[in-house]
């Protein structure tokens, strides 16, 4: 199955954070629908900033906030045991949008 067929759980360490459901891709990215799951509202201001930064092309800023996630070890993972460790992921309310 391809990346666009399954439903990804998003992970921090061991805390659930949110489930993915992609509508489409292209050329590198995939875009998906977010739905937050138990532990988002202690992520969500992470994600928040880093979005933030990407969107005012701040590159260095965006960098240095999304480390500080991956350093806690960013992971998203399909029913079928399929996984990527520390993909690129925006999160921005509703929407989101990810590269493995």
């Amino acid at each position: 199955m391809a990346i666009t067929d399954k439903i990804w759980n998003i992970y921090v360490g061991q805390s659930w954070i949110g489930t993915l459901t992609p509508s489409g891709a292209d050329d590198q990215w995939y875009y998906a629908g977010f739905a937050p799951g138990d532990a988002w509202g202690n992520f969500a201001p992470w994600f928040s900033q880093a979005v933030q930064a990407h969107k005012a092309g701040d590159q260095a800023g965006w960098q240095d906030i999304y480390q500080q996630i991956t350093l806690m070890t960013l992971t998203i993972t399909a029913d079928d045991g399929e996984s990527y460790t520390n993909p690129t992921l925006h999160i921005d309310g509703a929407d989101a949008w990810f590269t493995v």
